[in-house]
């Protein structure tokens, strides 16, 4: 049984994370944007195939599940789609159960499509939705996540610039853009060794010096942008995970320069995600004035602070140190 993926968009209504998602589109033929076909005459068998299979699938990032999970990589859940169903158009929907870190992605803009992975058999025709991830590159026009707010394009239009760069058609992947960075990069390091061997073939015999050095600038340029749209997205997931968590009153406006620098790695943000799900709202809404004034030279920790740093597994003392280290 093969695998197949489609596009769509989520619509967010009054900024919050839908509650429904659109995951095929009705009609018997099913074409995406790169090309591909699918049938789907039995919608139907489909919805109970899906529905029959786990009682909950799994919405990731990016199709982390079949990309990083078979690495040994993280592939995080954002949220859960059940109860498949046919609509009267002939749209397949379902009903979603985000989590903390899925609804805030959404409702924070940071994904606008989500992507359905489905089985389809030998003649093309899809049997079976097996999960769906968000993502930012849509593959079918269907029903934006955020409809109120368009695409800026901006991802998008970085890749197809990396893949121009590196000579690469605009329907490849990033996947293809890191190989193919991968051995410009081999091949220029042979030759700067002096065996000028890449994979048992002699580079200077068919390659000029002039050629390869270029080779390897586009190389370092793709990977600068590829590097730059990663820490942009890093920089955006931990704005809003920060802001939101500030919205809930579990932490202070004043240490959010600290928890941005906390959430500035995927590992940060991982554990800053797990401590905001087990910590109450602790700040008050009313004004808060301090007890007391700490000694000359010492900066005590608020209210807030002393509740994270203990739901961390830290010390005061400890958590003082982190905050200094992350300035």
């Amino acid at each position: 049984m093969k695998h197949g993926s489609l596009f769509f968009a989520l619509n967010i209504e009054q900024g919050k994370a839908p509650q429904r998602i659109q995951l095929l589109p009705a009609g018997n033929e099913i074409k995406g944007r790169d090309g591909r076909r699918w049938t789907n005459p039995n919608p139907e068998a489909v919805v109970t195939a899906s529905n029959a299979d786990l009682p909950r699938l799994v919405i990731d990032v990016n199709h982390a599940t079949d990309y990083k999970a078979p690495k040994g990589e993280e592939a995080p859940a954002m949220g859960w789609f059940f109860s498949l169903s046919v609509n009267a158009l002939g749209e397949t929907w379902a009903d979603v159960e985000w989590n903390s870190w899925g609804r805030s992605s959404v409702e924070g803009l940071l994904y606008r499509y989500i992507s359905p992975v489905f089985e389809y058999d030998e003649n093309g025709q899809i049997t079976k939705i097996i999960r769906a991830a968000l993502t930012n590159v849509p593959n079918l026009r269907l029903e934006a996540l955020n409809s109120e707010m368009p695409p800026t394009g901006r991802e998008e239009k970085s890749m197809k610039e990396i893949l121009a760069a590196l000579g690469l058609a605009e329907t490849a992947t990033e996947q293809d853009a890191v190989q193919t960075i991968s051995v410009l990069k081999t091949a220029n390091n042979a030759q700067a060794n002096g065996n000028a061997t890449a994979q048992g073939v002699d580079l200077t015999k068919y390659a000029p010096r002039a050629d390869l050095n270029q080779m390897e600038q586009r190389a370092l340029n793709a990977e600068k942008r590829l590097k730059d749209i990663e820490d942009f997205q890093q920089k955006e997931k931990a704005t809003a995970a920060v802001d939101k968590a500030i919205a809930d009153r579990k932490i202070s406006p004043a240490s959010k320069k600290e928890y941005l620098a906390l959430c500035s790695t995927q590992s940060g943000l991982d554990s800053f995600t797990r401590i905001m799900e087990k910590t109450p709202a602790i700040i008050s809404k009313a004004p808060q004035v301090p007890d007391d004034t700490p000694p000359e030279g010492e900066t005590a920790l608020n209210a807030e602070e002393v509740s994270v740093s203990k739901s961390a597994g830290y010390s005061p003392e400890e958590w003082k140190k982190i905050k200094e280290a992350a300035k």
